[in-house]
């Protein structure tokens, strides 16, 4: 014990013993009373708890407060050690092996350099005397993403998945998304996201991609959590399709050129000396410009994107034929039960085509339901439908042919079966009226009325190509001045079946979503659908063709390259028909073709529509299909112009353009309501819950004798903007669907000739129009129409010195408007028609069947034509 220590002791022992002690012995009064004296409270010792950082991110700095104080509030200091190992401040900074702290007061800045937990000893004296704590960092732990992997997915059709991205510390996470380590921003900040091949939509952590190319892909996916990011991939692996697909402009329109418009076709043209490189240059543009107009198409990738694709139906092409054992037809094909209808015929299932130069019916097929997402070949409108074929065209077929391309007993198909359409890709093509038959519409009528247990299935039938001429009147259209006023050479109407509303009336349309040079018009054009031009200069149908190179409208026979080829040498015809021709990359066997087009086109591309409507919605009836067409479809070419004809007495709009009715509903007799919108037509199909009650069909109503009476006799004024009117009233509360109008007009000169040679124009300058109670007009003969020989009917032949006779028309034009009220119905001449025929190579008139001599033209007729009688019946449902 050191001196100084000694003394202390000594000191306390006698305060000690001053406080405690005293003599027993000692009993003096006269000592002095004691002082008491008292200790100094002992210093307490400071206190320091551990503080707990967590979330810390590798180089971002975090604050905190160091946990110290002291009971006496004595002042503190702070010095700090790592693994008892004490560490010096440099630089105003203490460094650990973990990170960086400095320390202002009791406030500290941590940065972490290794990103990793760390433990950091803190020590916090007060007076001399010290406590210690922890200063516990917790790191941040940073998101993990997973590799999601999505197997089979179909091009077009929406295939959803889940961002497999987490985060150990519950912190909310962020993604984002590119492509070859590029950025992919979101679009009008939905979060969609466009790539080269697809389209993902993301909802938090949950995806929906639609692959457009059809390809296999790999899309890069980043999880951001605390501003910490991970990547992984979406791998869409085995991705389904069809490799024409991407060619095939009426699914999904992307300015594709479907082989057309090709640099092989231009230079084929500058080689033959046809057009010189700068012509063929100018051409090739000037079509592009035209023709191309992505978006036109019939939004069949909206219906898939509904989980609708054909399934549960099945369609009956009726035509030359089906080859099927297509490999793109097979799986959808069933199986015993298509028809041979040939008189000759040794296996009556199989209706494969004999034809070694095309097949109408097999490319018909392949345009409804070509089996999808196969990766062969093209896609049908409707790839999983089933498919029926009948051989009705191209040769003699037995009796009860008509009654089994019906559907009748003995088809093979039942009442309750699901048949959604019966595809009539053909028709009459005559430069004459032919009359109304009550026997057709009864046969005609039975797959509407009697099929899927009452509900009925739908009669698809092809408005006609004969626009511009139809090859049996030579270049009467061109010389009367129809073509270059725009008005159709025949009218559908024509043809009797396209008279009443069980056969639905499609109408075709290009690329760039106007009339194509071919589609015969008339107010009995329902709606439209894709089918374009001849594939050289504008697209035409991508759809299947006759398996091999031997056979089909591709390959060696086939019929146009076969022409072409003779006429100009097969290097030419190869060069203008390059898909077609044997030998191009995706046509090896030759067993697909880019020509297929005419409104025997837009009909298979409407009866896919009506599959996937029928698909979606297995309890509407066919009323209630074309009521989801007349309100779905899309108004195309809103500047159709109408067509106006000078007359003395007034004007006579022979073409109306589009028109909207009393009822709201857009009509156009190119068009119908418009062009076919699947997606549009299987949403309402889908959510359907309108009720259209039962059918009503009034009685026929009319004047003279198309109601059994005396004939009118009403002249009509020749070259008159006057014309002739006759009224009739409807007493029924009608809500219309469809009306029929019947005439019988009379001029004594048709069916013979005039000066022995000539034609009389009484067919030619004919004009009908008829206007509803509610205003709606509707042109059903616009004037400049094929009408050359006297009217014809089944069962008498020609009526001489009529025009029509017994001759029924179908509007569709007053659809949705009540039927009640006044109808006025005009006849009118529409001009002094005198003209010498340019051409009759194709005119199938003839003075003298031996000699074959032909008119050489046409004179104004001699004589006025007569209403005889006129009529009206309506198809509708009772107003609510």
């Amino acid at each position: 014990m050191n001196k100084k220590m000694f003394r202390l002791s000594v000191i306390s022992a006698a305060v000690l013993l001053t406080l405690t002690g005293c003599d027993s012995n000692s009993s003096s009064s006269s000592d002095p009373t004691p002082t008491p004296t008292t200790t100094a409270p002992a210093d307490k010792p400071p206190i320091a708890s551990d503080v707990t950082i967590s979330g810390v991110k590798q180089g971002i700095p975090v604050s905190g407060e160091l946990l110290g104080s002291d009971p006496d509030g004595d002042a503190l200091t702070y010095s700090f050690s790592e693994k008892d190992k004490a560490i010096n401040l440099i630089d105003d900074v203490y460094a650990f092996s973990h990170g960086e702290l400095s320390v202002n007061g009791n406030q500290f800045k941590y940065t972490s350099i290794s990103g990793q937990d760390a433990s950091i000893t803190y020590t916090v004296t007060a007076n001399g005397a010290s406590a210690t704590a922890k200063i516990e960092i917790i790191a941040d732990i940073p998101p993990t993403a997973d590799t999601v992997t999505i197997d089979g997915a179909k091009q077009w059709v929406p295939i959803s998945g889940e961002l497999l991205g987490s985060d150990e510390d519950g912190d909310a996470l962020a993604y984002s998304i590119s492509e070859n380590d590029v950025a992919i921003n979101k679009v009008d900040d939905v979060s969609i996201y466009t790539f080269s091949h697809g389209e993902l939509k993301l909802d938090g952590n949950q995806f929906e991609y639609t692959s457009i190319s059809g390809q296999d892909v790999s899309i890069s996916y980043s999880v951001t959590a605390n501003d910490i990011s991970t990547s992984a991939k979406i791998e869409f692996v085995n991705v389904a399709n069809d490799p024409l697909a991407y060619q095939q402009w009426h699914l999904r329109n992307t300015g594709q050129k479907s082989y057309a418009l090709s640099e092989q076709m231009a230079q084929g043209l500058v080689d033959a000396g046809f057009y010189t490189p700068v012509e063929a240059a100018e051409a090739l543009a000037e079509g592009e410009a035209e023709e191309l107009v992505a978006g036109e198409d019939m939004n069949v990738a909206a219906a898939y994107a509904q989980g609708v694709t054909g399934a549960g139906v099945t369609a009956v092409v009726v035509d030359s034929g089906l080859e099927i054992r297509h490999e793109d037809l097979i799986d959808n094909v069933l199986v015993n039960r298509s028809l041979n209808l040939a008189v000759s015929a040794n296996d009556r299932t199989d209706p494969t085509s004999l034809s070694d130069s095309g097949d109408h019916g097999t490319s018909v097929a392949g345009l409804i339901a070509a089996k999808g997402w196969n990766n062969i070949g093209s896609r049908g409108t409707s790839p999983d439908t089933g498919l029926i074929g009948m051989n009705y065209l191209g040769g003699d077929t037995i009796e009860q042919t008509e009654l089994l391309i019906h559907g009748f007993p003995g088809s093979g198909i039942s009442t309750s079966e699901e048949i959604s359409a019966f595809n009539r890709s053909y028709g009459i093509t005559w430069p004459a009226f032919i009359a109304y038959s009550a026997l057709d519409e009864a046969i005609e009528s039975y797959p509407n009325l009697m099929l899927r247990s009452g509900k009925g299935a739908l009669n698809i039938k092809s408005n006609g190509n004969s626009f511009i001429d139809g090859g049996r009147e030579g270049a009467f259209c061109k010389d009367n001045g129809a073509n270059e006023l725009g008005l159709t050479c025949y009218s559908a109407a024509f043809e009797p079946s396209q008279a009443h509303p069980y056969y639905l009336s499609v109408a075709a349309v290009n690329a760039n979503g106007k009339h194509t040079s071919y589609s015969t018009a008339g107010a009995s054009t329902m709606i439209s659908a894709p089918a374009g031009e001849y594939g050289r200069w504008a697209p035409a149908m991508v759809t299947t063709d006759q398996m091999t190179c031997i056979n089909g409208y591709s390959g060696f026979n086939g019929r146009t390259i076969s022409a072409w080829g003779g006429a100009y040498g097969e290097d030419f015809a190869a060069s203008q028909f390059p898909f077609n021709y044997p030998g191009h990359p995706e046509n090896a066997s030759c067993n697909y073709t880019s020509t297929f087009n005419g409104t025997s086109s837009a009909a298979p591309n409407a009866s896919g529509v009506v599959s996937l409507i029928l698909s979606a919605n297995p309890e509407l009836t066919w009323r209630d299909v074309r009521h989801i067409l007349a309100s779905t479809s899309t108004l195309i070419d809103a500047g159709n112009e109408k067509v106006k004809l000078t007359l003395p007495g007034g004007s006579f709009f022979a073409h109306d353009g589009w028109v909207k009715n009393a009822a709201g509903y857009h009509f156009n007799n190119l068009y119908g309501f418009g062009r076919v919108d699947a997606g549009a037509a299987v949403a309402k199909a889908l959510d359907y819950s309108e009720s259209l009650g039962e059918q009503i069909i009034t009685e026929w109503k009319g004047l003279g004798s198309t109601a059994g009476e005396e004939a009118l006799q009403a002249t009509i004024p020749d070259n008159s903007a006057i014309g002739v009117t006759r009224q009739i009233e409807v007493t029924e509360d009608i809500i219309i669907e469809a009306m029929q109008f019947e005439f019988d007009i009379r001029n004594d000169d048709m069916g013979s000739f005039v000066n022995d040679n000539l034609l009389s124009s009484a067919g030619n300058d004919l004009a009908l129009e008829v206007v509803s109670p509610s205003g709606t007009r509707s042109v059903l003969l616009s004037s400049k129409q094929a009408l050359l020989e006297a009217s014809w009917s089944s069962a008498n032949g020609y009526s001489e010195g009529y025009i029509l006779d017994g001759a029924v028309f179908l509007s569709n034009a007053f659809y949705g408007e009540n039927a009640r009220g006044t109808w006025t119905i005009k006849a009118l001449d529409t001009g002094d028609t005198n003209f010498e025929f340019s051409d009759t190579e194709d005119l199938v008139i003839l003075i003298n069947e031996e000699t074959e001599e032909k008119p050489t033209g046409m004179i104004n007729n001699p004589v006025e034509s007569v209403l005889e009688g006129v009529s009206l019946r309506t198809f509708g449902r009772a107003a609510q």
